[in-house]
């Protein structure tokens, strides 16, 4: 049986919205699993005035708004404010606290556009690609000169981005920039692959002929679609695909109204999931 976790304060009426992780919060427990998971996106939001506030005002927690004001104003840390948060809460166990707090500390020391790349990874990696995108794009055209090795990751991870929305011609371009600013192998893989899943087979052959490098890596991009088909075969979403190819060929009884009602089901649900990678 798991550890009872007992509430604190009341319910908002109101959330809290936490700019970075694009999400609203309604419970001070709310919060402080998103300070737990995400929580390098908690500078800005920890030190914001408006967060004492609506503890105070939306969740009834009049003690500790004042503790996180006091500690605000001699000079606290995030990392400190959100271990008080945490700790006032009691929610979650003292390694993961530490943890959280370790990892607050070391974004102290990341500059203002590696905690913004940090964050959009954050939402590539939870499928939000578009808002991603859209924060990929904007540290580009804001990151100063000189800056090639971050500049190379950020257009690395934009690649990584297009291709989860299989805009596949864009990740290639995103990865061979990438790979120009740095001449790394990972990119120039991302690159080879992206024009694999776009191109037709006659032109990827072409286009991987004429170039006179990179032989290693196109065979390393085959060996990763085969390892991609192969574990494709043991999903849920294969052995659903086989049922509806069996159900349309027998055509017996209802079975073909059934496929499509499914097929419906299927692409509504496929709709309905990269609306939300699309959703800025």
């Amino acid at each position: 049986m798991g550890r009872i976790l007992l509430c604190l304060g009341k319910y908002a009426a109101k959330p809290y919205f936490m700019k970075r992780a694009y999400i609203n919060v309604y419970s001070i427990e709310e919060l402080c699993y998103c300070l737990l998971k995400n929580g390098y996106f908690a500078d800005e939001e920890i030190m914001d005035d408006l967060l004492p506030d609506w503890l105070e005002k939306e969740c009834g927690l009049k003690e500790l708004s004042g503790r996180l004001r006091q500690m605000k104003e001699e000079g606290g840390t995030v990392s400190d404010c959100a271990a008080l948060i945490l700790d006032y809460v009691g929610y979650g166990e003292r390694e993961d606290i530490e943890r959280a707090k370790s990892g607050l500390e070391k974004e102290t020391g990341l500059s203002i556009y590696e905690k913004r790349k940090t964050r959009a990874d954050y939402l590539a990696e939870n499928k939000k690609y578009a808002h991603a995108l859209k924060v990929y794009d904007s540290l580009l055209e804001e990151l100063p000169e000189g800056e090639n090795g971050l500049r190379a990751k950020i257009l690395h991870n934009r690649g990584v981005a297009y291709a989860g929305l299989f805009r596949f011609r864009d990740a290639a371009e995103s990865f061979r920039l990438a790979y120009e600013c740095t001449g790394g192998e990972a990119s120039y893989i991302g690159y080879l692959t992206a024009n694999r899943m776009y191109m037709e087979e006659t032109d990827y052959l072409n286009f991987t002929s004429g170039k006179e490098q990179g032989y290693e890596q196109t065979l390393q991009v085959e060996k990763r679609m085969e390892k991609a088909l192969e574990a494709f075969e043991g999903t849920e979403e294969n052995r659903m695909l086989f049922t509806l190819k069996v159900c349309k060929e027998e055509r017996n009884g209802g079975s073909f109204v059934s496929y499509y009602e499914e097929i419906e089901k299927i692409t509504d649900d496929l709709k309905e999931e990269y609306r939300q990678m699309i959703e800025e």
